[in-house]
């Protein structure tokens, strides 16, 4: 048996299982708006299949087809769009429209925030349509609770350039970003009201930051004379008289916390799963090759070319032995090693079964198709810090943090790259080479009480996870077009999926961590979410909880997990 299932294993490496229908029409194309400009990133999906492309800065995209097919185009804040193939050798000129009821919402909220707004100009606080000149504002938004000081922060602002080594950076503007590194100024610090040395904001504990404004314009920064020639940047914190003076207690995840009364049931994928015809097909069965003949009618249905439909029937079959689940997913792959969600997802059912070394195979092909994908890199170095492969991790790590690598910045995954190099040197110091690595990344006293990682397949679902406290107040993280369009944009732009949180010094006793898709869109390739949960990030005691769901199962809210802390 045990030979069995090694050779069922590597068919998901290396062998053909089910060759997908060759599609010999190689289509070209262009995704544009209405006003002819063209829409990047979006994705064109051949109908009914797991083949996709998706469209580069210009728009344009090549897929393989037949001429029976239908395209399907999504796009960030666009209408979905089926088109038809054209004759062969046609070039596709596809017009989207946008989503008329999301971007009016989109604009009456930044409208109504913009008309509202008081701005700290450093002389007092004004409207923001009576200054006269712009300001960028509630900047303390970038802010997260994995942030150890406010260099952190900055390097994940627009408009801002940190460089120089992790010990001793520097901030500009993108003012300055055009001059000569001798010429160019860098950005004054005022915190509460004082000018001072930029090196503080390795010092300022960014939980005590209410506020952050950067101002870039000559006229914004007229006030400071020649200290300001390269911008200000204008920290207001806890201890300002702005604040309340009491309020010095470290800001939690519940810094937003509501009353909570909710009564929301356990996530369950069996409840979701069990009515579906394919699943009740297959239960009947207790000898797997009799299964097996039932699967093999299934997948040459219309209705099973579903990312859904094959993780579903890998879970199943695993009551069998691995080597089944594996084939399941070795069929997947062949269909789609092309699809970078589906690769993904993949990658997710591997990582929550501890297949780590086919996870890794994965990953590198994942890489191989998206090169411009920051999380890629960084995924690929857990894994292989996983398989033993710890100086290759180290490597990828140490370019990450220092920026390195062509074409990509690590910039705005910075944190979490940073926090799980310190573990894996806390771990296995005495498996890397220590060239090139910054002393303050040494340091031997790292931990962290509770770490979640939340990961998801498509940047473009709209989903919230909650947070419910013992005392039953709540914080809820949304990513949706209203709320994160910013966000959306920078993770669709960069290439990753991705947000962490850290509880600590919190209050003790039971948490609850919601779950809720909040768009109605599913399609082929549902978007597939993948939770972790550390307990003691980071010591000998370190406990990992890793689940994988199909969001488009979850509409109505559900409970994903529970913890004491």
């Amino acid at each position: 048996m045990k030979k069995a299932a090694t050779f069922l294993t590597l068919i998901l490496l290396t062998t053909l299982v089910m060759k997908a229908q060759e599609r010999p029409l190689l289509i070209e194309g262009k995704i544009t708006t209405t006003n002819n400009e063209p829409v990047a990133n979006a994705l064109v999906t051949v109908k009914n299949t797991f083949i996709e492309s998706e469209t580069g800065p210009n728009g344009v995209f090549r897929l393989p087809a037949l001429a029976s097919d239908e395209l399907v185009v999504t796009a960030f804040l666009m209408e979905t769009k089926t088109v038809a193939i054209p004759e062969p050798n046609t070039f596709m000129n596809i017009q989207v429209d946008y989503n008329a009821e999301v971007l009016e919402a989109v604009i009456l909220e930044e409208k109504e925030k913009k008309k509202s707004e008081e701005i700290d100009t450093g002389m007092g606080k004004r409207k923001s349509d009576a200054m006269g000149y712009s300001a960028d504002t509630d900047m303390h938004r970038f802010i997260s609770v994995a942030d150890v000081d406010m260099y952190q922060v900055a390097r994940k602002m627009p408009f801002l350039n940190v460089v120089g080594p992790l010990n001793n950076p520097v901030v500009f503007t993108n003012r300055m970003s055009g001059m000569l590194s001798t010429s160019r100024v860098p950005i004054q610090v005022i915190v509460d009201g004082i000018p001072v040395e930029q090196n503080v904001l390795a010092t300022i504990n960014p939980n005590f930051v209410t506020d952050i404004t950067v101002l870039r314009s000559l006229a914004g920064t007229v006030k400071y004379g020649s200290i300001g020639a390269g911008g200000v940047m204008l920290i207001t914190t806890t201890n300002s008289g702005s604040g309340s003076k009491n309020n010095k207690a470290l800001p939690s995840l519940l810094v937003q916390g509501n009353d909570y009364a909710e009564e929301v049931l356990p996530i369950s994928e069996n409840i979701a799963v069990a009515t579906s015809e394919y699943l009740t097909a297959l239960t009947p069965y207790d000898d797997v090759n009799d299964a097996l003949a039932v699967y093999n009618k299934q997948r040459q249905q219309l209705e099973t070319r579903n990312l859904g439909y094959y993780i579903d029937v890998a879970r199943y079959f695993s009551r069998w032995g691995d080597a089944y689940r594996y084939m399941i997913l070795g069929d997947l792959y062949e269909q789609a090693n092309s699809n970078p969600r589906i690769l993904k997802t993949i990658i997710y059912i591997l990582e929550e079964e501890e297949n780590f070394l086919q996870a890794a195979y994965v990953q590198e092909k994942l890489l191989e198709l998206e090169p411009d994908h920051i999380q890629n890199y960084r995924d690929l170095a857990l894994l292989y810090t996983k398989i033993g492969k710890y100086n290759l991790a180290a490597t990828l790590y140490k370019q990450m943090i220092s920026n390195t690598i062509p074409n990509v910045d690590f910039n705005p995954i910075k944190s979490i790259v940073v926090d799980e190099f310190r573990h894996l040197i806390a771990n296995h110091k005495r498996n890397i080479v220590y060239k090139d690595i910054p002393n303050e990344l040494l340091s031997l006293n790292f931990k962290k009480d509770i770490r979640i990682v939340i990961e998801y397949s498509n940047p473009m679902s709209e989903f919230d996870v909650q947070f419910v406290s013992p005392d039953k107040k709540y914080y809820t993280w949304s990513h949706n077009y209203f709320d994160s369009k910013d966000v959306i944009e920078e993770e669709i732009a960069e290439g990753y999926n991705m947000k962490e949180f850290l509880i600590e010094d919190s209050d003790r006793g039971g948490w609850l961590i919601n779950i809720q898709k909040k768009d109605a869109n599913t399609g082929a390739n549902p978007t597939f979410l993948k939770y972790t949960l550390y307990r003691n990030f980071g010591l000998p005691n370190e406990e990992k909880t890793v689940k994988v769901l199909n969001l488009a199962r979850h509409t109505q809210k559900v409970t994903l997990d529970t913890f004491i802390y």
